[in-house]
């Protein structure tokens, strides 16, 4: 039998069974309950107290109390195999008893009190008894068991401790010792993912909830140890968490806000302060960001509302007041020590595009739309891996709502489909090669990265099918704003998938699309030889930011080994219409409403009512159109907008450079004037130094 987590370590007198003699000893006060039930300077970092009296006779506050009456008499086995394989592990986390907490909290009726009494006596009676399915793995005595039970434990004593018989309540507080001593021992060395993470937070927070215990300075110092090495190596640079899925960085993020409200060294870590901006770098204009890997859909603005309680940043205000109601936003910090909240806040500023180098995703945007493109590995975990079978995989946001979507995670790990469909190749959006998923090996290595005012470029590949997949994502913005999404596999037949919030309708011809928009339309470039269609579950955002079942409607376009290419037009609410044509020089010729755009293999240019508005080249390209160069130079990128008699041209330089530009006139390098050399007919402008440059020239006479 392989072990989880360490060779089990449960003393049966320091842990699992502290007499009351035992339980007295480990504490520096003569008569603890009675210290603890009349202290009134230390609380649990989420005060269901405080909470209390800020939501009373609220809608949030009926709602508690609803739950709560619904425990009263509700039957509860703890032994009870048909809670599921992972669901009696989670069981054991008494989350689902927090209602009757709140409930105490809100109207001190002892019904409450009482009721969560028997359950916590319940648990205690049978906890010896219960039995996993997970091999190796104790229901109990595991990190997260152990480290989720003691944060309702600290409620409860510090809510309704009082109300307690003396043997509920040594029950309750011999538990959180033993807790935390087995927490101490289990998490003496690092290791990576949210398990240990999430543990020492909460040991943390009881050793900041019950310093009356000799060894809580002891606990303090190992929790501090473990979270500080979990910053250096389980957050990557960029703000990512280790695992790259979505919920589960807001699962360890949430863990270090609590731990850092007590600890002044988290607190200022820049690692914790980049997780938080790691959620603006991801977030959808829908406030969640796309739920990759084992994620559910991840929902940003309490997150950073707690990260403006904890920073102060404007930024991470203005998402939370974006995304949530006052009320809502009144009850999150209830929970919180008081802090004076702006009357007012700034709109929120979309981020520009980025890659994340370290995490791996790349956010292509342009004002409402939204595209993330997943570039990671597959990583490991103590139980289960939470990475899916997947690479390279696109999700697009546009016009207000999802319009390339995935499947997720399954609400339990118990879900039927959790392997077959959640985590399979094909509930993604990437391609597959063959009936199999790809392989663990798919970490995928940035080839090209091209982050200009006109387009966005990403060209990537990862060897998981055993042969390179390479992907290039283009993102063109401006009106209209499209995709363009090419993709080159030599190992054999291979599949081309799309997942959709609506039926596909269309034909690859004239383009696959949905009837009514929020859309998005499809059009290949060069025919499929087969087209499939299929349905599968996923979860989208309610009308009221929340989580809600949906169908995923996935297309599925079958090609011979080769390249393809397929443009992705974003529609609010009609098909727009948009027609290829291939030229020569690999050159993609798209008309739509607004004109016509050439799209090569390292260039693009933009023409409306034939006139050239912008144009962008890369991998050291010059900008040509109609047989001349309009710029060109030592660049890494160029990039090139026309707005009446103005042409603004971007630069990327790895050194000191000159740029040819087809123009002439009053000039401006990074906004300084200067006067350039004026040769072949047009401005020649030296840049000093590697990085972005910007020349802005007003044109005089034809260009």
């Amino acid at each position: 039998m392989s072990l989880v987590e360490k060779p089990p370590h449960v003393d049966e007198e320091r842990m699992r069974h502290i007499t009351a003699d035992a339980l007295a000893a480990a504490a520096r006060v003569v008569d603890l309950r009675a210290h603890l039930d009349s202290r009134t300077d230390v609380a649990p970092v989420r005060d269901p107290l405080r909470w209390a009296a800020q939501v009373a006779d609220t809608p949030r506050a009926s709602e508690v109390l609803a739950e709560a009456e619904k425990l009263l008499d509700q039957p509860v086995d703890f032994l009870d195999p048909t809670h599921g394989r992972s669901g009696l592990y989670g069981f054991h986390y008494l989350y689902w008893a927090n209602p009757l907490v709140q409930g105490y909290a809100l109207t001190r009726d002892q019904r409450y009190a009482e009721r969560f009494a028997a359950i916590l006596d319940d648990w205690y009676r049978d906890r010896d008894q219960v039995r996993g399915e997970w091999p190796g793995l104790d229901v109990v005595w595991y990190t997260l068991g152990v480290a989720s039970r003691s944060q309702v434990l600290m409620a409860a004593l510090h809510t309704l401790g009082h109300e307690l018989r003396e043997r509920t309540w040594h029950r309750l507080v011999a538990t959180l010792l033993g807790g935390a001593r087995w927490l101490a021992e289990e998490h003496d060395t690092f290791r990576h993912g949210n398990w240990q993470l999430a543990g020492c937070a909460v040991l943390a927070e009881i050793a900041a909830f019950l310093p009356e215990f000799a060894e809580a300075a002891a606990w303090a110092a190992v929790a501090r140890a473990r979270l500080h090495e979990h910053l250096v190596l389980d957050v990557y640079a960029d703000g990512g968490h280790y695992e790259r899925s979505p919920s589960y960085h807001l699962m360890c993020l949430a863990a270090l806000q609590n731990a850092a409200l007590r600890d002044d060294s988290l607190r200022v870590h820049p690692r914790l302060r980049a997780m938080h901006d790691w959620l603006l770098a991801m977030t959808t204009p829908g406030g969640v960001i796309p739920p990759f890997n084992d994620s559910h859909l991840a929902h940003v603005a309490e997150p950073l509302l707690r990260g403006w309680h904890l920073y102060g940043d404007p930024a991470y205000l203005a998402v939370a007041r974006r995304h949530l109601p006052p009320e809502r936003i009144a009850e999150t910090l209830a929970w919180l020590e008081p802090r004076d909240l702006p009357a007012t806040s700034p709109e929120p500023v979309p981020g520009p595009s980025v890659v994340l180098p370290q995490s791996k995703f790349a956010v292509l945007r342009t004002g409402g739309h939204h595209g993330v493109v997943n570039c990671g590995p597959y990583i490991e975990h103590e139980l289960e891996s939470h990475s899916h079978h997947a690479a390279l995989d696109l999700v697009i946001w546009g016009h207000g709502a999802p319009l390339a979507w995935e499947a997720g995670g399954p609400d339990s790990y118990d879900d039927p489909r959790y392997q077959s469909w959640y985590r399979a190749t094909r509930a993604h959006n990437t391609i597959r090669a063959g009936e199999r998923d790809v392989g663990e090996d798919h970490d995928a290595r940035i080839e090209t990265q091209v982050l200009l005012p006109e387009c966005d470029l990403l060209v990537a590949a990862h060897p998981g099918w055993g042969v390179p997949h390479r992907r290039s994502v283009l993102l063109l913005r401006d009106d209209p704003v499209y995709w363009v999404v090419g993709d080159d596999y030599q190992g054999g037949p291979y599949e081309w998938r799309l997942g959709a919030l609506a039926l596909w309708t269309g034909d690859p011809a004239t383009g696959l699309h949905q009837e009514v928009g929020p859309g998005l339309l499809v059009l290949p470039v060069g025919l499929p030889a087969a087209v499939r269609t299929d349905t599968g579950p996923t979860r989208v955002p309610d009308g009221a930011g929340g989580p809600t079942p949906a169908t995923l409607h996935g297309l599925t376009l079958h090609y011979p080994a080769g390249r393809t290419r397929h443009v992705l037009v974003p529609y609010a609410v009609h098909r727009p219409e948009v027609t290829l044509s291939q030229g020569g020089d690999q050159v993609l010729r798209v008309a739509h409403s607004r004109g016509v755009d050439l799209l090569g293999p390292t260039s693009l240019v933009r023409l409306r009512a034939g006139r050239l508005r912008a144009a962008a080249a890369w991998a050291g390209e010059a900008i040509r159109h109609d047989g001349r160069h309009l710029v060109r130079g030592g660049a890494d990128t160029l990039g090139l907008s026309i707005v009446g008699r103005r042409w603004t041209v971007t630069v990327d330089v790895a050194g000191r450079r000159h740029v040819w530009v087809a123009a002439q006139g009053r000039t401006r390098l990074d906004g300084v004037p200067i006067n350039p050399a004026v040769t072949d007919g047009g401005s020649r402008i030296t840049l000093p130094a590697a990085g972005r440059w910007t020349v802005e020239i007003d044109c005089e006479g034809d260009v």
